[in-house]
């Protein structure tokens, strides 16, 4: 670690409250309300159209309305909306809000998101907001699951806009198996390691209803498919999608 590696963490941990540097920059914050510096918050890679009518990721050719993965894959997303590019500083907004004990982070930018997804035309039929779920074991390791914040954060924003605002809940899909962790795993790997590891606590609370199911990053979508084909076989009529992050096709 360098000499100012050093004293930012210093600073964050002893002399500012959680949120006192730009996660991307390291910049000091000292409006204790904001959670990226000016510049950063300009500067995020926030997706725009074109995008993948079921996930939201990027599409970068023309006459198209659906994504590779979507359509090579029949992946069983209704609809999706993704909000940043995971590139750099999407990278590093990830990584502090998963890693770096940074909470609020997901909140704030869930809150942006919930702004965003509130004039898809898609959100009147949503019933219920549902966060991807981690483990016990690694949320009590974590202290708390990102996808849940940034999904309070949806709920915070859709709230701002339209009324009523869907439900948000996290007792009803839950992670029966821990598994390891997904980085650097290609899709098969994946989808082997998630088969059988959730499952839905109520099912009688999903039956016929559209869930927004929300988590971090959507990368080969093996996460978010097998969630949602637990709901769909569960009783779910369909599964919308929100990721704070997504992989360009």
């Amino acid at each position: 670690m360098t000499l100012k590696q050093t004293l930012l963490t210093f600073l964050e941990n002893n002399l500012f409250l959680k949120n006192g540097t730009c996660p991307i920059c390291g910049k000091v914050l000292f409006v204790t309300d904001r959670f990226l510096c000016h510049q950063c918050e300009d500067d995020l890679p926030i997706i725009n159209n074109p995008t993948c009518v079921r996930c939201g990721r990027p599409i970068f050719r023309d006459h198209r309305d659906v994504c590779n993965p979507c359509a090579k894959l029949n992946l069983p997303f209704a609809a999706g909306y993704a909000h940043l590019n995971y590139e750099d500083a999407g990278k590093k907004i990830v990584h502090a809000i998963k890693f770096k004990d940074r909470p609020y982070l997901g909140i704030w930018v869930g809150t942006q998101m919930g702004a965003a997804i509130a004039q898809c035309q898609w959100i009147d039929e949503v019933d219920l907001i549902i966060p991807v779920p981690l483990h016990p074991n690694r949320q009590s390791e974590r202290g708390y699951n990102q996808s849940e914040k940034i999904a309070q954060g949806i709920h915070e924003g859709l709230a701002q806009k339209i009324s009523p605002a869907p439900e948000l809940t996290t007792k009803i899909l839950l992670r029966s198996r821990d598994t390891p962790h997904q980085i650097g795993q290609g899709r098969e790997e994946r989808l082997r390691n998630l088969t059988g590891a959730f499952n839905v606590e109520t099912a009688a609370a999903i039956q016929n209803k559209t869930i927004l199911l929300v988590d971090d990053v959507l990368t080969t979508g093996a996460t978010l498919a097998e969630t949602s084909a637990t709901l769909l076989e569960a009783g779910a009529a369909q599964v919308c999608i929100a990721t704070l992050c997504a992989v360009t096709e």
